[in-house]
């Protein structure tokens, strides 16, 4: 829906014909915080809406907001270069727009078109953020170019593919994915066409493909079976108690913890925090790691779909049929699986779709990927996981020194849960941090992605508005 700002700015944008905006800096008390508040707001908003909860719609969601933000701080700045072009350039004279309405209008126009269900928390994030800012003319200036570009953005990507509907059906044969037998035969297969959605940066969903994962027949097929067979069986013998603390510490699985995003966002507010990042910085970070991992998880999932390769627990009882002699089949085989309610025995699980690339390596790799090109590798952090706390753990902390730690921890996480062979999480991490690397390397702008014909931005109206006033 077109919120009425874009009303008026239609009516008022045929009337004026000439003219570029120039909007420069008026910075609020809190403006270096307002990045990390609405990306908190962000994974409050993924942890209480229950019917988005997937990890496709989540890391959508975050480079949608975040784009925003991005594009949002670009025009408030004299020299800011946008991630979309709006058809509109930064020109002198110019008026002045506060920065912090700007970003706070756009991060709720747009996680309100997608979460309306969240609208009372939207709502009073909003109103707190705006609270801060003193009323005037540049306030409401900023909350209409705010407005704007999210609803720019809300349009570009309205048709990107995210709501598509594919019908999968299991084959049952060997190799090929099927329902979880420990958790029900009905299991339905989520995401199968979430590899089609158009991407934010990358050239299509296929620019990474990995090839295909190992043969049923192989050495390293063999390999990793026998490694997650001991290593990730829930009674396990081999696997030490740390071991376990880290599948369980990257999990955020199960519906109530707002997907992995929720913890991958929580990485970047504790290193943005922690490096006292000007806005500017905080907006590139926070846009350019969001973009990364949603692209990464489109890639991801067109793999898995692709592949349709068969989980551990599936291939373990079902070894007989592999054809690989160096495999031995346990029909009675459970994970350790991904931990569902805490406060229901036998409610773990695996989830629901093919394992070749691990959905979780591939955004780790371009979340902490993302983090080692801006700041290099060798970086030391401590990062809390509500899982463990919610699983009872008495210290739900972990810490790292290295992003490549943390990415390794991250991914090899899914092979002590007994839901990935070894090979789904090495080249996923292989090809998130290629994402990353391509997103970081070339020039931060979207690809092909028009301006809807039936959004105008209303950019200029704002230069008529504020044109003869004196920059102060």
């Amino acid at each position: 829906m077109i919120s009425n700002h874009h009303h008026l700015f239609a009516t008022l944008v045929r009337t004026f014909a000439t003219g570029l905006l120039a909007v420069y800096l008026c910075a609020s008390t809190r403006a270096n915080d307002v990045i990390v508040d609405w990306n908190a707001t962000l994974t409050e908003v993924l942890r209480d809406n229950t019917s988005l909860q997937n990890p496709g719609m989540a890391s959508r969601s975050m480079a949608m907001m975040n784009l925003a933000i991005y594009d949002a701080v670009a025009m408030t700045s004299p020299t800011g270069t946008m991630f979309y072009n709006y058809g509109m350039g930064h020109s002198s004279p110019g008026i002045v727009a506060s920065k912090q309405a700007a970003i706070s209008q756009a991060a709720y126009d747009v996680l309100s078109s997608i979460y309306p269900d969240q609208q009372t928390a939207l709502d009073n994030a909003l109103t707190s953020s705006l609270s801060t800012v003193a009323n005037g003319q540049t306030k409401q200036d900023g909350i209409a170019l705010g407005s704007s570009i999210a609803q720019s953005i809300i349009g570009r990507r309205q048709n990107d593919g995210y709501n598509t509907n594919s019908q999968y059906m299991p084959t049952n044969l060997p190799g090929r994915w099927q329902p979880d037998p420990t958790v029900t035969p009905t299991q339905e297969a989520w995401g199968p066409a979430w590899g089609d959605v158009v991407p934010f940066a990358v050239d299509s969903g296929t620019q990474f493909m990995p090839a295909p994962m190992p043969d049923l027949t192989s050495q390293a097929y063999t390999d990793a079976f026998n490694e997650v067979k001991a290593l990730g069986a829930v009674n396990s013998a081999t696997r030490t108690p740390e071991q376990t603390e880290i599948g369980l510490f990257w999990a955020y699985d199960r519906v109530g913890l707002g997907t992995p995003m929720r913890l991958y966002n929580d990485v970047l507010r504790t290193v943005a925090t922690d490096r006292n990042n000007t806005l500017e910085e905080n907006a590139a970070l926070f846009a350019k790691a969001s973009v990364a991992v949603a692209d990464a998880g489109i890639t991801a999932w067109n793999s898995k779909f692709e592949y349709d390769f068969w989980r551990p627990v599936t291939g373990i009882r079902e070894a007989d049929t592999d054809g690989n002699l160096d495999t031995i089949a346990d029909p009675n085989w459970t994970p350790l699986g991904a931990p569902g309610d805490p406060n229901v025995s036998d409610d773990d699980f695996t989830p629901p779709f093919p394992t070749y690339l691990s959905g979780h390596a591939t955004f780790g790799g371009a979340l902490f990927g993302t983090l080692a090109e801006f700041y290099g590798d060798n970086y030391s952090f401590s990062l809390a996981s509500e899982e463990l706390a919610l699983l009872g753990y008495a210290d739900d902390t972990r810490e790292f020194t290295s992003f490549s730690q943390a990415m390794a921890e991250n991914g090899r996480s899914r092979v002590y849960l007994g839901i990935h062979w070894n090979f789904d999480d090495t080249v996923a991490q292989a090809t998130g941090q290629e994402i990353a690397q391509y997103i970081a390397s070339a020039p931060f702008i979207a690809s092909a992605i028009p301006e809807p014909s039936s959004i105008t931005l209303g950019l200029t109206v704002i230069a008529t508005i504020g044109c003869c006033r004196p920059i102060r």
